[in-house]
């Protein structure tokens, strides 16, 4: 385990990051829980990709908006989290709720190297290249 990888549990959804990677296992519902994958792909072909746009020391980070095609922000089908991590270390993120914009804004002081992943409740982590 590494720090700040996402499980899934696949018996009853919930979701945890891992902040100290010293327990050999996670188990949640009596099996391990599932490591979720990052994935990525170019964000002009698919809306769950995380979109970064930086002005100044503003960082936003849109799910699909930028394509013209706003992620789903349903009861049943959002974005429930948006995240930034920098180089030097930042890490912040945005917890969103059905009907809000599949967006959010950080303010950071070293914008350069920015990743972003974003978690769909029904397709995974996703993470900007």
């Amino acid at each position: 385990m590494e720090k700040k990888e996402i499980y899934k549990c696949e018996v009853c959804g919930k979701v945890i990051e891992i902040l100290n990677p010293a327990a050999p296992e996670t188990i949640c519902c009596g099996q391990s829980m599932k490591l979720m994958d990052p994935q990525t792909t170019d964000w002009t072909k698919e809306k769950h990709v995380p979109k970064i746009t930086i002005e100044g020391n503003k960082v936003t980070v849109d799910v699909g908006i930028s394509m013209g095609t706003p992620h789903p922000m349903t009861n049943e089908h959002w974005i429930m989290w948006i995240e930034i991590m920098c180089k030097d270390g930042c890490y912040e993120r945005r917890f969103l709720n059905s009907g809000d914009e599949p967006k959010a804004t950080f303010t950071v002081a070293k914008p350069e190297g920015l990743i972003a992943r974003e978690y769909c409740n029904i397709h995974g982590l996703w993470i900007s290249e």
